[in-house]
């Protein structure tokens, strides 16, 4: 197979993994954002976030990173605070709540679905040699020590263990110290 078709080929399939994915998040947040979903996975994902760091994984402005945590509080998902110390006070840590933590099990089980849905048709053996395949990509592109926060931001991090993206990230920043 010509590098051009495989290329096309991955694209293609991306493409569809992520409008299914979109799709079961409206499922599971009905008439909400796909960005609250994002915001909610990332946070459970990494634990509190400064709303830099998760402007940063999400891809979103400083000024839409506030009104998603503005819809996340309101919602009663998220909690917001000062930092804890006099260089921290100024930026706000952003927090999931009891009740956001109910919610993204509730957005982790909708993807889970949504994915497992598409790799129905695969055999045992496929699934296993794609996922070896997406494991090297991960490692690769995790390699870089800057893309854990933005390659893992919409993953359910209980069901990839051990993780590439980390395993490339901790080997690539063990490196640079």
């Amino acid at each position: 197979m010509s590098l051009e078709r495989a290329v096309n080929l991955y694209g293609a399939s991306a493409l569809v993994a992520e409008d299914a994915v979109r799709r079961a998040w409206q499922t599971a947040l009905p008439g909400k954002s796909e960005s609250l979903a994002a915001g909610l996975v990332a946070l459970a994902t990494f634990g509190d976030l400064f709303v830099d760091e998760l402007s940063r994984a999400l891809f979103l402005t400083h000024s839409g990173t506030t009104r998603l945590v503005n819809r996340l509080e309101e919602a009663g998902w998220a909690t917001r605070r000062a930092g804890d110390d006099d260089a921290d006070r100024r930026r706000v840590l952003v927090s999931l709540t009891p009740e956001g933590r109910k919610v993204v099990g509730d957005v982790l089980a909708a993807r889970q679905e949504a994915l497992a849905a598409l790799l129905a048709p695969l055999s045992e053996t496929q699934r296993e040699q794609l996922s070896g395949i997406l494991e090297t990509i991960l490692r690769s592109h995790g390699s870089d020590g800057r893309s854990l926060h933005t390659t893992c931001r919409r993953c359910d991090h209980q069901v990839c263990v051990p993780c590439p993206t980390l395993e490339a990230h901790r080997a690539a920043t063990a490196t640079e110290t």
